[in-house]
């Protein structure tokens, strides 16, 4: 079964990457306008996780009857970046096209977010060095 879930996995990511070459070539040709850039894709992927982050620590914090201002203000910071991304696409590119453009990056960013976020988790854990431990004196 995990054979199978990597394969789907791998397929998935390559119709996200095919669509996204041909959506950004329609657009190029109909409205003198990408979607689906390097600037676009650091932006939307960075606003998905301040987000997170900054909901999951507001969360923690209120349940925790902490300061939730840290997390509200990481909250803030993604959603006024996520809305510059769309703002920008409004202002360069023909209403229709930033309308079905900026929908398609909200649906697309997600799963690429997602990805980023969990390489750069196993990145970080494997550049760390971490090695198990193992307590020779515990009486369990």
């Amino acid at each position: 079964m995990l054979i199978l879930s990597l394969i789907g996995l791998i397929a998935a990511a390559f119709a996200i990457y095919t669509f996204i070459l041909w959506f950004n070539q329609y657009t190029r040709h109909h409205a003198q306008y990408e979607f689906f850039t390097k600037e676009h894709s650091v932006a939307m992927v960075f606003s998905y996780a301040l987000m997170f982050f900054g909901n999951s620590w507001m969360q923690t914090a209120l349940l925790n009857h902490g300061d939730s201002m840290n997390g509200a203000i990481l909250l803030t910071a993604g959603v006024l970046l996520f809305a510059g991304v769309i703002l920008n696409n409004f202002l360069k590119a023909p209403k229709r096209y930033a309308l079905i453009g900026s929908i398609a990056q909200i649906i697309l960013y997600i799963p690429i977010a997602m990805g980023v976020m969990i390489i750069v988790a196993a990145l970080t854990v494997a550049a760390s060095g971490a090695k198990p431990v193992y307590n020779l004196n515990s009486r369990d």
